[in-house]
């Protein structure tokens, strides 16, 4: 599983990454495998005009 956290590196895109962290520890994942990317075009790519965004293997599953 490949999950991401796309966004412009502000605070509230930092606050969801470091969340989702947290989450994947608490369900036996390897928080280092949570990618976090400030590259707005992998956010346009996906179809999204907003971050903070987060994808699973290369789905949006949540964007603000």
């Amino acid at each position: 599983m490949k999950i991401q956290v796309l966004g412009s590196g502000c605070a509230t895109c930092t606050k969801l990454y470091q969340l989702v962290q947290e989450v994947a520890t608490e369900m036996g994942f390897n928080p280092k495998e949570v990618e976090y990317s400030t590259d707005v075009s992998r956010i346009i790519k996906l179809g999204l005009m907003t971050s903070p965004v987060l994808a699973i293997d290369n789905r949006a599953v949540f964007d603000c």
